[in-house]
């Protein structure tokens, strides 16, 4: 995988571009093989509101991979769920379960 020019394809994640977070985008040109990372400050407050944001269009709540784990709702039959967690003021989100585990 190389780095590859961000693609705002998940509107869930937005946030994350739009707030001057990070955001990692690497791919295999032409496969569909794509890896997202993202990081954005964010106060407690914050979180919890988009929090609940998500979880009213169909996010879940789980403890696996990692703590505190939130797997976004359904964007599209074929884009990945994405996954969300909050810790110590920064919200990381993952576009794949196998990436979660790099979250501290």
């Amino acid at each position: 995988m190389s780095p590859i020019v961000f693609n705002t394809w998940n509107d869930n994640m937005q946030i994350m571009a739009e707030n001057d977070g990070l955001v990692c985008e690497q791919g295999v040109p032409n496969s569909g093989q794509v890896a997202v990372l993202a990081v954005l400050k964010m106060t407690a407050e914050q979180w919890e509101v988009k929090k609940a944001d998500l979880i009213s269009l169909g996010a879940s709540e789980a403890n696996e991979p990692v703590s505190r784990y939130l797997l976004e709702p359904e964007v599209n039959i074929n884009v990945s769920r994405g996954r969300f967690v909050y810790e110590d003021g920064i919200v990381h989100y993952v576009s794949s379960t196998y990436l979660a585990p790099w979250i501290r």
